[in-house]
């Protein structure tokens, strides 16, 4: 079946879903709940744009299917970063915080630190040696989660709740502002990475091709990974963090399109993102009854296919 083909059938499956989840189970007062509906699936759209590129991109620079933004521990900073402001300031601080400074002190965080990793572990990092950029970021990310727990714990119980809940991802309650914030951020990068596919072609060839072809490798890197971290925040921001839902989504993407063109991976990428999250939040509101939180599914089906990859790979080394 042809790539386009494949997306025209993506696109009709993701718009179903999303008239699916809008649609089913509305009782009297459906206005109401149509409109909470919408604003869910605006951010859900934002969101699943923002992880789409930010995995894809990624995917380009590091050339590996294991690896995604989320393994270097972004989104555990993130949540770091909401449980010193109450540790230090109060939760009231954080509850009454301005919508758009909490956005940007949390995209500062996260590009301040995605930059020192770059200045310290990317450059030095060639493809051969991939595996020690993951064991950096899982430590990061171990880290974080540590330092996150151990805060957690010193809390008084009301401050330990709201210290907690912004660690799940959740779409049951959307701040209009910051689908605005995020999307104000993601349509630039969007329109930059469509513009730029070729250059992602090419930095998905590897450093000495890239160099080879004329392409200012380290300059192109380092921009990508400024366009990776802004958009990964935009997400966080939108839902928290979700670890195994980048690998998730790069991995469906490549088994279902067997390309290396980037402006249909590109577009792929964002459609099966957008349709993770609409049948997690469907199944978390309408199956569940919000009994748990999206961040749980995803993570749950994510981390069993990460195991399945991990043990489909091992089989070809035995067999090899």
């Amino acid at each position: 079946m042809h790539n386009r083909t494949k997306l025209l059938i993506l696109s009709v499956i993701t718009l179903v879903s999303i008239i699916f989840y809008l649609g089913w189970g509305l009782g009297v007062g459906w206005q109401f709940a149509v409109n909470l509906r919408l604003k869910t699936v605006a951010a859900i759209l934002v969101a699943g744009v923002a992880v789409g590129i930010s995995t894809l991109v990624f995917h380009c620079i590091v050339n590996n299917r294991v690896v995604t933004p989320q393994a270097l521990g972004l989104d555990k900073l993130y949540e770091l970063s909401k449980t010193l402001i109450i540790y230090f300031f109060g939760a009231s601080t954080l509850l009454s915080m301005n919508f758009v400074m909490d956005y940007v002190i949390s995209l500062g965080l996260m590009l301040g630190f995605a930059l020192l990793l770059y200045s310290f572990i990317f450059k030095k990092v060639a493809e051969q040696n991939i595996y020690f950029l993951l064991l950096v970021g899982l430590i990061c990310a171990t880290l974080f989660d540590s330092m996150t727990t151990f805060l957690q714990v010193l809390l008084d119980p009301d401050e330990f709740q709201i210290a907690a809940y912004a660690g799940f991802a959740s779409f049951n309650i959307v701040k209009i502002e910051i689908v605005i914030l995020a999307l104000i951020t993601v349509v630039p990068i969007l329109i930059y990475a469509l513009k730029n596919h070729n250059q992602l072609d090419v930095m998905a060839l590897g450093r000495e091709h890239a160099l080879n072809l004329g392409l200012d490798y380290d300059k192109t890197s380092r921009t990508l990974l400024i366009l990776v971290v802004l958009a990964l925040a935009s997400a966080t921001a939108l839902a928290g963090p979700m670890m195994f839902l980048g690998l998730l989504v790069l991995n469906i993407t490549l088994e279902l399109f067997k390309t290396h063109r980037h402006h249909i991976l590109l577009v792929g990428i964002i459609l099966v993102s957008i349709l993770s999250l609409i049948v997690g939040q469907f199944v978390v509101l309408h199956i569940l009854n919000n009994k748990t939180t999206l961040s749980v599914i995803i993570n749950f089906v994510g981390g069993v296919y990460f195991f399945w990859i991990l043990l489909k790979e091992n089989k070809k080394w035995q067999l090899s």
